[in-house]
């Protein structure tokens, strides 16, 4: 679909079926996937959480959209993995992988970014999964060693900090050979973070993921942190190239900039649990809330930067509308 071997993804939005239930069902959410594919996208991106922002779950809704869709490939942005049992995410992965014929990229992040800026529901998630919230990085690490090994050998045994795997066949295995590709989202930019997490966060992308995912990034944000993501992955004996950089933004397109920030302004508040009395309160300010030569400006940015897949993701509980203005008045500038 795209010049420049950009990919065009749309995430469709799990929690605004919460939301606004009686505008965006969960089957109006399948069938604006099935829409998204015949538009053209690469890629159908949904979310995920445990209950701190009720959602549909993201594994089977990707299930639900992989039966109604053919070409397009499915991703979440980005899955919790350190909330979940490791030898049952590698099963239910494997399914959604086989019943897409191999479609699937698995893009999953620690979670909230801190404490503060997650809330006590975001902390609670992890208490009533039985997880330390504090050793969510270093499980995620792990995790990634042990989902690839599941679904390559025929027979695990893994002895390693939090997990103990005896004698384990896993089956079915995916439909993708060797394995479906696993990102890691995360925004060292956005929080005030001591300068040694971030580089834990940028050499685990480097040495350990085949994707990278961020958000709310200036393209000079953006820029540097590739561009240490690519130094680190030389230092580790890596090809940077094979690491796909990639950007989730948050976007309401209307000719009419104040009825565009207005809107979103409404549906972030909402989706948030937030009462913010302006865009310009929330971190979501950096993202392209206005005319579509606004929205155009900030990715363009953000491709200059190296960016070469996108997760567009709509503040609006009319999603299919901007979908489709996005995909008529901003779209084609990106692939020009």
């Amino acid at each position: 679909m795209a010049k420049a071997n950009i990919d065009f993804g749309v995430n469709v939005n799990t929690r605004c079926a919460v939301i606004y239930p009686d505008r965006y069902s969960a089957a109006q959410l399948v069938n604006l996937a099935v829409l998204v594919e015949q538009l053209g996208y690469d890629t159908v991106y949904v979310g995920d959480n445990f209950f701190s922002k009720p959602r549909l779950e993201s594994t089977t809704t990707l299930a639900a959209i992989a039966s109604r869709t053919k070409r397009v490939k499915l991703a979440t942005s980005a899955l919790i993995s350190p909330l979940r049992n490791t030898v049952w995410l590698a099963l239910q992965w494997a399914t959604v992988d086989q019943i897409s014929n191999g479609r699937t990229v698995l893009v999953i992040c620690v979670g909230g970014g801190s404490a503060e800026a997650g809330g006590p529901e975001f902390i609670r998630e992890f208490e009533v999964a039985g997880v330390a919230y504090n050793k969510r990085g270093a499980i995620m690490e792990e995790q990634i060693e042990v989902l690839r090994k599941l679904w390559t050998e025929p027979v695990t045994t893994f002895t390693g900090q939090f997990h103990n795997l005896d004698q384990v066949a896993l089956g079915p295995k995916p439909a993708q050979r060797p394995c479906p590709p696993i990102w890691i989202a995360n925004n060292p930019q956005i929080f005030p973070l001591d300068s040694r997490i971030v580089e834990r966060m940028l050499r685990r992308v480097a040495t350990a993921s085949d994707g990278w995912q961020t958000c709310l990034a200036t393209p000079d944000e953006y820029r540097t942190m590739l561009e240490r993501i690519w130094l680190y992955a030389e230092e580790a004996g890596r090809e940077p190239q094979a690491i796909t950089p990639s950007y989730q933004v948050l976007m309401n397109v209307n000719r009419d900039r104040k009825q565009a920030r207005r809107e979103a302004l409404e549906f972030m508040n909402r989706y948030y649990v937030t009462t913010f009395g302006s865009i310009e309160e929330s971190m979501w300010e950096r993202d392209p809330f206005g005319t579509p030569d606004e929205c155009i400006e900030k990715l363009r940015g953000i491709i200059d930067a190296g960016c070469r897949s996108f997760s567009f993701r709509f503040a609006s509980p009319d999603q299919f509308e901007q979908v489709e203005r996005f995909t008529k008045e901003v779209l084609p500038a990106l692939k020009g």
